[in-house]
């Protein structure tokens, strides 16, 4: 339930962004002469109360309108009290769909709107809460005195991979394309737990921005580790539905971007003799993923490009590894049924989805001196659901 009181300003400010200016809201003499006897709000304006309601109350935070059916019962005045109420009348957990009764009353009682809504209730990922009685930075640490870019390390899996990295010895670099609020509250977890990190708000998939990029990173002593890990959200669509530009566009955002960043960092990588890794996926090997072809062909071409640098690279020192993950509960993944997650489940052996978490451990190994022998590798983080 939420209400609220309608004055002229609220009237005056929704005509000039709708472009309503229909006499009957806003001119007082032309409502007098009506049968109303006085200016009559906007239906929309007050029926904007319904968003409001759904986006912050029932269901909250990750709701999205799908369709609301209405019908307008009574005028509302300027100065009347509304308030909208919604009831939960059916929920479709396959689809995430909830239909809602929806109603604004006045403050007397009187219904001056009803109808139905569909709401979709997104699934949202939150990372991993710390601990509070989590441990200080450990005393021996695998990375010190290294320094590690993770692209697209705002959320999760560049997240936690940008965590344990830091938690190691590591300064790393947290990129991030629009999500600085989330970057910076993962800068502030790792300064807080006595870690070091730097922020770097850039678009890899942008050559001015990648080369801002590079030129800061020198300029604050090198880097020793890449990881590439940003990427766009994966859009599902059977192969009659795309066209050749959303393969090209794909392959642009992943497969450039990564081109991008190495070829920009590669002097200091080779100065270092650092290692790069790459953040692929299994539904790239094997069996592939239903309707997933502009994102499985990027990788796919990823995986190769790995290969072939890591030939290129390493006389020179430089390590090229790749890691594929099976399904991972991140915002990448969110609108994937929960009937296809559950098939998941039951085809690995370890019987659950892999974390961000996994994920960031398979980095720290292959970016620990432990594996300073693996390169031009793909490590299959799938709990055994992908045996090659």
């Amino acid at each position: 339930m939420l209400s609220r009181r309608i004055d002229a300003d609220d009237v005056a400010t929704f005509a000039r962004l709708s472009g309503d200016y229909n006499e009957l809201h806003i001119d007082e003499e032309f409502a007098a002469r009506t049968e109303f006897s006085e200016r009559v709000v906007h239906g929309f304006l007050h029926a904007s109360l319904l968003s409001a309601l759904i986006g912050t109350r029932l269901p909250g935070r990750g709701a999205l309108y799908v369709s609301q059916a209405l019908e307008f019962t009574r005028p509302v005045f300027i100065g009347d009290i509304v308030e909208a109420r919604a009831t939960i009348e059916k929920i479709d957990e396959e689809t995430r769909l909830v239909t809602l009764g929806t109603q604004i009353h006045k403050a007397d009682g009187t219904c001056v709107l009803r109808g139905t809504a569909l709401v979709k209730v997104l699934r949202l990922t939150e990372p991993a809460p710390v601990p509070k009685d989590a441990p200080a930075m450990p005393r021996i640490r695998l990375l010190e005195d290294r320094t590690a870019l993770v692209t697209g390390s705002s959320r999760g899996i560049g997240r936690a991979i940008a965590r344990l990295l830091a938690a190691q010895g590591a300064s790393v670099w947290i990129n991030y394309r629009r999500s600085r609020t989330a970057a910076e509250s993962l800068e502030r977890e790792i300064i807080d737990r006595g870690g070091r990190c730097h922020l770097i708000g850039a678009d890899v998939t942008d050559e001015t921005d990648v080369r801002r990029l590079a030129e800061e990173i020198g300029g604050q002593g090198g880097l020793d580790i890449l990881v590439h890990n940003a990427g766009p959200r994966i859009r599902s669509a059977p192969f009659s539905d795309l066209s050749w530009s959303d393969l090209s566009t794909a392959h642009e955002e992943i497969v450039g971007s990564a081109f991008r960043v190495t070829k920009a960092l590669l002097p200091a990588l080779k100065q270092s003799k650092g290692k790069i890794i790459t953040i692929l996926t299994s539904a790239s090997l094997g069996r592939t993923a239903h309707n997933w072809l502009p994102y499985v062909a990027a990788k796919a071409a990823l995986l190769a490009m790995g290969k072939n640098l890591a030939q290129e690279l390493g006389p020179q020192g430089v390590t090229v590894n790749m890691i594929s993950p099976s399904m991972i509960d991140t915002d990448l993944t969110a609108n994937i049924p929960d009937r296809v997650r559950q098939a998941m489940v039951s085809r690995t052996p370890l019987r659950r989805l892999a974390t961000a978490e996994d994920v960031a451990g398979a980095v720290l190994l292959l970016a620990s001196p432990y594996a300073s022998f693996i390169s031009g590798e793909n490590l299959l983080v799938t709990g055994g659901e992908t045996m090659i």
